[in-house]
């Protein structure tokens, strides 16, 4: 298990860094699968020859879930060239900021989604980061969002446009604005309050509370998930 996980890992970032994406899409699924092909373009396609090749003549119904998912995640990233691909990935790996290889790393996100769909944003996510328009540690945290909120909820939240609001009072949030809080995307605030002397001396309330009205805004990340996804 030690050895193919190695194996996917350094295929996944031999494919990144120097493979030819243009021909890839995600209709290679089902041609892969129909034909179960092991020659022409999965030769030029690492991290797919692998998985076939560790499969040998069959695969599990999570190798095949597994293998979709990669090629969702490789045909997103077809437009950006090998020379580039592979240039912001060996600054990473070369760096020694972070523990784990990007090729590594990158198993362990795809592996933890849920199904296509979900990779299909982690791709996106990670064509920004290559693209220099967010940094690597932003792509790890919009992939946590991603893996944590029920995916309805998170296009629901790239779709709106009139998230920020401030809460009546006697108000809740909505459920799915609670779900958009916990992932991250979403931020509360109670505002400041201010307590001064009730200015009409009839009235029963000695003082006067002001301020205090919560309200729900859109976290830096979440404002970056949503300049991605626009």
């Amino acid at each position: 298990k030690v050895n193919k996980w190695k194996n996917l890992a350094g295929s996944v970032d031999e494919t990144i860094k120097g493979s030819n994406l243009a021909e890839i899409n995600a209709d290679l699924y089902e041609v892969l699968i129909d034909s179960f092909l092991k020659d022409g373009i999965v030769k030029d396609i690492p991290i797919i020859g692998t998985i076939l090749k560790l499969s040998k003549f069959s695969m599990s119904l999570k190798e095949h879930l597994f293998l979709k998912k990669i090629i969702y995640f490789i045909s997103e990233l077809k437009d950006i060239s090998p020379k580039d691909r592979n240039k912001m990935i060996s600054e990473l790996d070369e760096s020694k900021v972070h523990r784990i290889k990007v090729g590594e790393k990158l198993i362990y996100i795809i592996d933890k989604c849920e199904d296509h769909v979900s990779t299909e944003y982690v791709a996106k996510f990670f064509k920004s980061f290559l693209l220099n328009k967010i940094s690597y540690s932003d792509f790890l945290r919009c992939t946590s969002i991603i893996q944590n909120i029920f995916i309805e909820d998170f296009e629901c939240f790239v779709k709106s446009e009139n998230l920020e609001r401030e809460k009546e009072r006697n108000e809740y949030f909505s459920d799915i604005e609670m779900n958009f809080v916990s992932a991250g995307l979403c931020g509360r605030d109670n505002g400041e309050i201010s307590v001064r002397d009730q200015d009409d001396w009839k009235a029963s309330d000695k003082y006067v509370v002001v301020g205090g009205r919560e309200t729900l805004f859109i976290t830096e990340i979440g404002k970056k998930i949503k300049d991605i996804l626009k």
